[in-house]
């Protein structure tokens, strides 16, 4: 009889065997059961614990645990911040199952941080610059070092990769929104990024932000309202826009119909 891969993975002896060449150490009984309270699985089942059977997402959350402990193994740990480390990199966590199963079948060691290539890499003035643009004022350099040093960016690194270079705007963008707020933890701003209507000012609208301001003190035309509704956090295409009123690519919209158009994509967000 076949088995599939998932069902296997998610029975609590090879669930915890996987676990513990993830962290690098041996789980006792307390701390897994410590685990499973974290990851929502504490409950009887009417089995024994070596035949317990985990949900979907609470093998994929006891994986992450594991992955999480082996980088932050004194780190106080709640089912609220799990979950935000589990949903900021679930991609890693897909790479290291992904691996583990590659590795188990061809017989090799299992290393859970090898890297095979290194990711592109981009220029830190650029992302400066893109942030600039988002904040519509130069930041200065003590403003600059400070999100740096928040991500853990060195002093004098000239390249950074993709991801920290998105969060970098993303900052910015948060940044403007919110001028006087406490920035949230690195892990809950990953989180938020991934929602639609913050995602929304990517770096493509972002480095359009002059033509935003001039879009607000003058109006703009009607191919140009979706780039200025994401900007403002709401992400439409121009299909949308022709289902929800008299709408024209051609004509010039003036600065109190613009208003209109973000109460009219706030409504129907909301709704």
């Amino acid at each position: 009889m076949p088995v599939v891969l998932e069902d296997w993975i998610s029975l609590s002896i090879n669930l915890r065997n996987i676990c513990q060449k993830i962290r690098g150490a041996k789980i006792s009984d307390r701390t897994w059961y410590e685990w499973e309270r974290l990851a929502g699985a504490c409950y009887a089942q009417g089995k024994k614990v070596c035949a317990r059977q985990y949900t979907h997402e609470q093998t994929k959350m006891l994986l992450c645990l594991a992955n999480l402990r082996k980088h932050h193994p004194r780190i106080k740990v709640t089912y609220r911040s799990l979950r935000d480390y589990f949903q900021a990199n679930e991609y890693k966590l897909e790479e290291v199952f992904d691996k583990y199963c590659n590795q188990v079948n061809s017989g090799e060691a299992f290393v859970a941080d090898e890297v095979k290539q290194q990711p592109p890499k981009i220029a830190l003035s650029e992302v400066k610059k893109c942030c600039d643009r988002i904040m519509n004022r130069e930041i200065s350099r003590n403003c600059w070092a400070s999100w740096k040093q928040y991500l853990g960016i060195p002093k004098y690194e000239r390249f950074i990769d993709e991801g920290k270079a998105s969060l970098l705007t993303y900052m910015a963008c948060w940044r403007h929104d919110n001028p006087t707020k406490k920035f949230p933890s690195i892990n809950r701003l990953i989180t938020m990024m991934k929602d639609w209507s913050r995602r929304a000012m990517t770096m493509e609208t972002a480095s359009s932000a002059k033509m935003w301001h001039s879009w607000r003190m003058r109006g703009c035309l009607g191919k140009d309202l979706a780039r200025y509704l994401a900007m403002c956090g709401y992400k439409i295409s121009i299909r949308t826009l022709y289902k929800w009123g008299d709408f024209s690519q051609r004509k010039h919209y003036s600065v109190s119909e613009l208003q209109e158009w973000k109460e009219i994509a706030s409504q129907k967000r909301c709704a």
